[in-house]
């Protein structure tokens, strides 16, 4: 009938990830997988540790199984997560790796969707799981009881049956290892309780090194460079490396902090130094960036490459940039700040955007945001001017901006994880200064 079975957006690391754990998640459960993992990821440990040969063989030999039966090829490795979910909605495949949120998506565009968990060779179903928060405590709490006692009623609260009912979003469930939560799936999981009351709910392991490890060979498997023997070694070669001496060469020296809180009179200092700089590495007049385009606070310190990287989200972000006039950065703008129909809506005052050639006032009422005007160097902006403007925003953000009614029509999308950091490696990085980019009345 020319629908394809399966595919997925196998050009993100998790995605390759989390398929090659998912399919073997019965065998890396069992005592011998529990007994790597609790190696693998033991703190107090500096060894880096391998594969090991009991366990995962087999894991990569069902990964090419999938590969076979599945079908795919080189060109699944150009696919994201909107070709994915475009071709489902279209007919072309039948089945693709996401979550419960996607068949609400789908349920309410009336598409016939169900949620199916990993199928395993000994007939065991299980369900692919992701820690929806990580919490780290400083260690110098064990030496303030006050203080320990004050972290440790935070914790409880985070873990309450209350505090994750908040968290929940329209549509998603959260899979509680909590004893006390009491098990409330939507439905839109109706069809795979019995898993989840089975606790066949696999956490994966997400360390730095799988991301990156199982994006290059999942993906050698996919072109036909690996066969399962040839990728298991590769992988566990890539585990057992020790990082190389030029991680730890310092490319980009920061001589002050700045601090990622959100003022009403300035926006965030941490999140300008980042849009000022990047203004200057793209070259433009102006940049617009969605706030979730930066991590956290600049620090007071040297950085080598793998610190400078992440700096940038890791969330697909993209930029575009074109010359337009006055009248239509003002659409863009606006797009931005009231959000648009498809498109990320900012939903508190820490989630408005960045802005940097420009200066933005912001009307809030009802937790609703309004664009009341722009000033460029300190004067109105006019209709009739022309600027360079660069937007950064995830690739579905981009799409739905563009798809809106501001009138904008980008060019040239790049990866901006890429751009920064061919800047950082290319020596002579500096940071710009912060600036009061915002005024919230």
């Amino acid at each position: 009938m020319g629908i394809r079975g399966f595919t997925a957006d196998y050009t993100y690391d998790y995605t390759c990830m989390e398929t090659l754990q998912g399919l073997s998640a019965a065998e890396l459960t069992t005592t011998d997988g529990r007994k790597w993992r609790t190696a693998y990821s033991d703190p107090a440990s500096t060894a880096r540790v391998g594969l090991d040969d009991t366990v995962w063989p087999g894991a990569f030999e069902r990964m090419a199984q999938f590969i076979q039966d599945t079908h795919l090829t080189a060109d699944d490795l150009a696919l994201n997560y909107d070709d994915v979910t475009g071709m489902f909605r279209n007919g072309e495949v039948a089945m693709y790796f996401g979550s419960s949120a996607g068949v609400k998506m789908f349920q309410d565009e009336g598409i016939d969707t169900i949620f199916l968990p990993f199928f395993s060779q000994n007939g065991e179903k299980w369900i692919m799981t992701t820690p929806y928060f990580q919490i780290a405590l400083n260690r110098d709490l064990e030496q303030d009881t006050a203080r320990r006692e004050k972290a440790i009623k935070v914790l409880n609260v985070m873990l309450s049956e209350e505090a994750q009912s908040r968290i929940v979003a329209d549509g998603q469930d959260v899979l509680s290892y909590s004893q006390n939560v009491p098990l409330r799936l939507t439905e839109y999981m109706k069809d795979v309780r019995d898993v989840v009351e089975e606790n066949h709910m696999y956490i994966r392991i997400a360390s730095n090194d799988f991301f990156a490890v199982s994006k290059d060979v999942v993906s050698k498997m996919i072109a036909g460079e690996y066969t399962a023997r040839q990728a298991y070694r590769a992988f566990n070669a890539r585990l057992l490396a020790e990082e190389t001496p030029d991680d730890d060469e310092i490319v980009l020296t920061s001589g002050k902090s700045y601090s990622n809180v959100f003022h009403a009179n300035g926006g965030s200092a941490s999140f300008s130094v980042m849009a000022n700089t990047l203004r200057g590495v793209y070259g433009t007049d102006v940049l617009l960036a969605t706030a979730n385009s930066f991590t956290g606070s600049v620090l007071q310190a040297d950085y080598n490459k793998k610190m400078a990287a992440s700096m940038i989200m890791p969330n697909g972000l993209m930029s575009r940039q074109r010359t337009m006039t006055g009248a239509e950065l003002k659409e863009t703008v606006r797009a931005f700040v009231e959000g648009c129909k498809g498109g990320f809506v900012p939903f508190n005052r820490g989630s408005l955007p960045v802005v940097s050639g420009i200066a933005v006032e912001v009307k809030e009422a009802s937790g609703s945001y309004t664009l009341t005007g722009i000033t460029r160097n300190g004067q109105p902006l006019k209709d009739d001017d022309t600027v360079t403007v660069t937007c950064l925003a995830a690739e579905k953000q981009m799409e739905a901006l563009l798809a809106s009614e501001s009138g904008t029509s980008l060019d040239g999308d790049t990866w901006v994880k890429n751009r920064w950091r061919d800047y950082v490696s290319g020596g002579g990085a500096a940071l710009a200064e912060p600036e009061n980019y915002i005024t919230l009345r």
